[in-house]
């Protein structure tokens, strides 16, 4: 994978780029005489090839991003996809208040901490990928051109990237392209039309896939992106601007790059089989760079996920998870008899963990039913009732169901030997081959043509399943079930469809309101309410 260690050597770095302005000096006098410095010269911070790759590293940083400013904010795909839809509830609402806001729409307001997180998270990947483009563009020191033009294709994949998640969940958004060389610029910009976003992303990506390579030979550039990463990006774009011959388009594109399926469905969740065939583009993290845990106030820097722990729910010594989300009934109930993806997305009663034993829990016993029979000996008071996943602060009658999530489980042999049980070694998929392949069914149940009909068969086949004719309500299915708990598409995908009001009812969904999140309101005070408008429906 890219190289975590550089990445924090270069951190001082991203802190000279991002800063507005830096005041130095040692005593009252001395600092009084001196002006403000306003303007950045990056000529000593940066002089060597490294120091250039180093700093393009540094833009996909933001991507391992789970937590800012610690324990007071949590943000995570599952959250704002998975939670604010239909697949997973909070259910901890005096434990864990930042999820519980996003199982009922009406608590999610302006000053929520993880809205404003996610605003800050891509637009710092914007800042730091416009920073990078400018000063790798003016560096004529590289070994070869070929490198410098796939550096900046690689920020400007990257700036399209947080574009297509700010404008997702946004709306409309200030569109900034330009490296901020001075606090005395103009910092206060309107937002612009979804239509001008889309067709920088567009811009971005096509730019990128031009000069990307299809692949890497040395394992250490692992994770970076690819001429298929860019063409998903173009077809999942056109996807949400409903240009189905475009979709067809760029998904052929990818399709003809060798990218499969996994023959077994749960290897995409495997540490032994991270970047493989299936996955175009994913989330690289590692254990053993920091034992900061995750809600520390230094998180960010944490070079793990902490996915693991928040969504899991195992108990085996210092193994432990939160369960933070818990899958829906509904959900699980979806799939088929046989369906093999039902297993390798939840941990039930049922589910057999090679590391645990069947129906184990590390130091929980149960009867043959999957019954509670006692907990840690001699604490059997703590533990509630004779649910499989009752903690003592949890209440059964809460319980939307007895599952966790199995997309981000880690054996207790791994959780228990990382250096903090918070920072999971275990990548998560941002874009597979599977979700390429429902792209293209989806596009031809629209009419755009192409062999929607092999694709949506292709995927139900490696879930061990026969096929069903290709017409948008399965392609829909498949999306979900295969897609399940990922959290990257779900509310967004109703949204896109028009089945937000009818699915997220029970959630309080307005689709006059809901349909986007709101503009933090830190960021409209900063800039002004005049100049950064709200979206329609909320209020300070």
């Amino acid at each position: 994978m890219i190289n975590i260690q550089r990445i924090n050597r270069t951190q001082w770095v991203l802190v000279l780029a991002l800063i507005t302005w830096v005041i130095s000096g040692c005593d009252k006098d001395e600092l009084l005489e001196k002006a403000p410095i306003t303007e950045l010269d990056a000529g000593k911070a940066l002089q060597t090839e490294d120091d250039y790759i180093a700093l393009t590293n540094s833009v996909y940083d933001v991507l391992q991003w789970q937590v800012i400013n610690g324990a007071q904010t949590h943000m995570y795909p599952v959250m704002f996809q998975g939670m604010r839809a239909d697949d997973v509830v909070s259910q901890w609402d005096a434990f864990w208040v930042a999820g519980a806001a996003f199982d009922d729409f009406t608590k999610i307001t302006p000053s929520n901490p993880s809205v404003q997180a996610l605003w800050t998270k891509w637009f710092t990947m914007i800042a730091r990928a416009n920073t990078a483009m400018h000063f790798v563009n003016q560096f004529e020191g590289f070994s070869s051109n070929e490198l410098k033009q796939r550096l900046i294709a690689e920020a400007m994949f990257l700036r399209a990237f947080a574009y297509f998640e700010l404008v997702k969940n946004f709306g409309k958004v200030p569109l900034i392209t330009d490296y901020i060389e001075s606090a005395n610029e103009e910092l206060k910009i309107e937002r612009v039309e979804i239509s001008v976003i889309y067709t920088q992303i567009g811009e971005d990506a096509m730019a990128a896939a031009e000069k990307l390579p299809e692949s890497y030979t040395d394992q250490s550039d692992n994770g970076r992106a690819t001429k298929g990463a860019a063409y998903t990006l173009l077809a999942k774009s056109f996807l949400y601007q409903e240009d189905y011959p475009k979709v067809k388009e760029y998904t052929e594109k990818v399709m003809a790059l060798g990218y499969a399926l996994e023959e077994n469905f749960a290897d995409n969740w495997s540490l032994d089989n991270e970047y493989g065939k299936e996955s175009i583009f994913e989330i690289g993290y590692a254990d053993g760079f920091s034992n900061i845990a995750f809600e520390g106030p230094a998180a960010v820097t944490n070079q793990g996920s902490s996915s693991y722990q928040m969504f899991g729910y195992i108990f085996n010594g210092s193994a432990t998870g939160f369960g933070n989300a818990v899958p829906r009934q509904e959900l699980i109930n979806l799939y088929e008899e046989g369906d093999t993806r039902k297993d390798a997305t939840f941990i039930t009663p049922e589910t057999v963990l090679p590391d645990l034993g069947a129906q184990s829990c590390g130091c929980l016993q149960y009867d043959e039913n999957g019954n509670l029979l006692y907990g840690e000996a001699g604490n059997e008071s703590q533990w509630v009732g004779t649910d499989i996943y009752n903690y003592f602060w949890r209440k059964p009658a809460a319980l939307e169901s007895k599952a966790t999530m199995r997309k981000y489980h880690i054996s207790s042999t791994t959780a228990s030997s990382l250096l903090n049980v918070g920072s999971s070694p275990l990548n998560e998929k941002i874009f597979r081959y599977a979700d390429v392949l429902l792209m293209h069914a989806e596009a031809a149940a629209n009419g755009a043509g192409g062999d929607g009909q092999s694709a949506l068969d292709a995927v139900r086949a490696r879930a061990g399943l026969d096929p069903v004719p290709l017409t948008l309500e399965n392609v829909k299915m498949e999306r979900r079930k295969e897609l399940a708990t990922e959290g990257w598409d779900r509310f967004t995908d109703l949204v896109r469809w028009g089945d937000a009001a009818d699915a997220l009812a029970f959630k309080n969904y307005n689709d006059n309101r809901d349909r986007y999140l709101p503009i933090p309101q830190s960021e409209i005070d900063l800039v002004g309410e005049s100049i950064l408008t709200q979206n329609p429906g909320y209020q300070r």
